[in-house]
């Protein structure tokens, strides 16, 4: 049965009103105020979501409106802050990951010619071939349309002195790659021959392509999640890594076994730490990262197990 969206407009003073009414405490009005003049009521729900008071009913949570004892309006706002600094430290491991990825695609097709990643014979047939049920044509021919979309509307300086230069021609992979996004390196890397991934994968540091990946496609989700400034610190990721064992991967062998610790923003830490140490072995990224982890919101309510830490994490191998 659909029900009709009811909810009426609210101004911020009756914003605050309404969270007031439901059990928040706020510290200071005007500044509540600005708080939901400047980064908006919905966007901040989601981080005050953990805060509301909850039962259970038969076999299923029922979330209440009202907050639990003790809610700070000022802690939320903490949590938003904290989020932030999260979101633009992974991004920054993130970008390392891409640019370093992008070298390394541009390397292993080149070598079968500058047109190798148009080329079917260079690339995995179920990827160059292979037709895909839900559209009928080859994944390839997909990526392609959108890669060849993407070169022609660009309004990159380099983009223009290859179409201005060599009108009618494709450029190059090493030059068609600067408009590749993750998504885009992600979906080819799958669509590489299996010699080509694991060279690739080995220069990385990851001794098997299939965990390669599985990261890659991990990764782009979070990057997704983070470059349209959503929620991020204890949001689960739908994409499921795959995870090298202990005894081949000591220093992610403590989360093995840790499906929560895997799935969210720990396990998306791990992998790009992993990562960081061979694409950039002098990087302070590891460092920078504990130290925003450590201005996590002291609180009753939140935690970071809800984002995969599992306990003394800073102890493990790949932090230190």
């Amino acid at each position: 049965m659909l029900v009709a969206y009811s909810k009426p407009y609210l101004s911020i003073p009756a914003q605050l009103s309404l969270i007031k009414s439901r059990g928040m405490i706020i510290s200071d009005d005007a500044l509540a105020q600005a708080y939901l003049n400047r980064i908006g009521y919905y966007r901040l729900s989601g981080y005050w979501y953990p805060y509301r008071s909850s039962q259970m009913v038969g076999a299923k949570i029922i979330v209440s409106d009202k907050f639990r004892a003790n809610t700070k309006f000022s802690e939320v706002v903490e949590l938003y802050v904290f989020d932030k600094k999260l979101r633009l430290l992974m991004m920054d491991a993130i970008e390392r990951v891409e640019i370093a990825l992008r070298v390394q695609i541009t390397l292993a097709l080149g070598r079968h010619g500058p047109h190798a990643h148009r080329d079917q014979a260079a690339l995995h047939g179920n990827f160059s071939v292979r037709a895909d049920p839900a559209t009928g044509f080859p994944k390839h021919h997909k990526w392609l349309s959108r890669h060849d979309e993407a070169f022609l509307n660009s309004k990159e300086e380099f983009a223009k002195h290859f179409k201005n230069k060599y009108a009618g021609e494709n450029p190059p992979v090493w030059i068609a790659a600067e408009l590749w996004d993750f998504g885009a390196m992600s979906m080819l890397f799958s669509g590489m021959k299996r010699p080509d991934q694991t060279v690739i994968a080995n220069t990385l540091g990851v001794g098997d392509p299939d965990v390669m990946r599985s990261w890659l496609h991990f990764i782009n989700v979070a990057r997704n999640i983070c470059a349209h400034h959503s929620r991020f610190w204890n949001k689960p990721n739908p994409a499921r890594p795959a995870w090298p064992t202990a005894a081949d991967c000591p220093d992610l062998g403590h989360v093995e076994n840790d499906t929560n610790a895997k799935t969210r923003t720990y396990g998306l830490a791990c992998i790009c730490a992993y990562l960081l140490r061979t694409i950039n072995p002098n990087s302070k990224w590891r460092d920078r990262f504990k130290a925003v982890i450590n201005e996590f919101p002291s609180s009753t309510i939140v935690n970071l197990k809800s984002a995969g830490f599992p306990h003394d994490w800073q102890k493990a191998n790949i932090w230190l």
